[in-house]
């Protein structure tokens, strides 16, 4: 992977335009990501860099502190959401360092952020986030603990193992976290037994919610998944998707669902199992418009939810 480093000269601070995280702050440390999920949809954008680059801007730290401090601000920054088109622990130093440097910029400021990874954290964030671990929301990206899912769909990100040392360090420091198991791949990590597996491993290392989300398609994803996966992978995806139609799913972006009868059972298997862990489960809202769902990511100054065994919790009711 090729890393370009570049000078930021819009704002740093942008407001989420999609789904779950309309209209909260969120820092892009990079554009493109070293991880190359196949399923990922940022590699579709049309400001994505070619295959191979990521582009890293150097001068972030700065920005954001100017921004923060900028007397004509408005209205407060209360939270922060990292990488929305990208991961916050991708393994080049440069990266992690300006990841770094900007929730430095943060936490002195006492602003909190969330963010969802599926990478490796090193130590010197953990040590970072134990000094106020009430400003940080950890999101932990896990869908199965099988080798084969990562080396199909994740093959560049953290190992299960990894991840699950994520959950201990964070825990350990005082950090609030839990785990999103998106995407779910029908048929390949949503059976009784890898759900129980992916659960239990969880669930012994203290995770009590877990946010759902079954694979859902934008055309760009579509073409990374026939040229990436093997033929049988694809043929047995295709088989769910070549029905359903393009509509306008969370965005502006078309998409396409897997039925909603299928997912309905998924999701009904997952909770049901989770409760045999002592989990709660969401299903989120901005990718299943039509079933039952909640708002999956809490917005600047939501309180955070609490709930009971094995059930769904509606932190915003759709």
């Amino acid at each position: 992977m090729k890393l370009i480093e570049a000078e930021r000269k819009s704002r740093v601070l942008t407001r989420a335009e999609f789904g779950c995280l309309r209209g909260a702050h969120a820092i892009n440390v990079t554009r493109g990501c070293e991880f190359d999920c196949v399923y990922c949809y940022a590699r579709g954008y049309p400001e994505a860099p070619a295959a191979g680059e990521i582009h890293l801007y150097r001068n972030l730290p700065d920005r954001l502190a100017a921004e923060l401090d900028n007397p004509r601000r408005r209205s407060p920054v209360r939270r922060v959401i990292f990488n929305t088109a990208s991961d916050s622990f991708q393994t080049h130093p440069a990266v992690l360092d300006i990841t770094y440097q900007a929730m430095q910029v943060l936490m002195k400021r006492r602003i909190g952020f969330s963010f969802l990874t599926k990478g490796r954290i090193p130590h010197r964030f953990i040590d970072l986030f134990a000094e106020h671990p009430q400003l940080v929301s950890a999101r932990i990206g896990l869908v199965s603990t099988r080798p084969r899912f990562r080396e199909l769909f994740e093959p560049h990100a953290a190992t299960a193992t990894e991840r699950l040392q994520n959950i201990v360090n964070l825990r350990a420091a005082g950090v609030d976290v839990e785990v999103r198991v998106d995407p779910i791949i029908p048929f390949l990590t949503d059976d009784a037994q890898c759900i129980r597996s992916l659960f239990g491993a969880v669930s012994e290392r203290g995770v009590r919610r877990a946010t759902l989300s079954y694979l859902h398609l934008r055309p760009a994803i579509f073409e990374q998944l026939r040229h990436e996966l093997p033929a049988v992978e694809f043929a047995l995806l295709r088989t769910c998707f070549e029905t359903r139609p393009w509509s306008v799913v969370g965005s502006s972006t078309r998409s396409k669902l897997i039925p909603a009868p299928l997912r309905r059972k998924g999701y009904g298997r997952f909770t049901k199992i989770a409760g045999e862990f002592d989990l709660i489960t969401l299903i989120c809202a901005c990718k299943n418009p039509d079933l039952p769902a909640q708002l999956c990511s809490a917005r600047n100054d939501a309180p955070r939810a609490a709930g009971g065994k094995g059930r769904q919790l509606s932190l915003f009711p759709c």
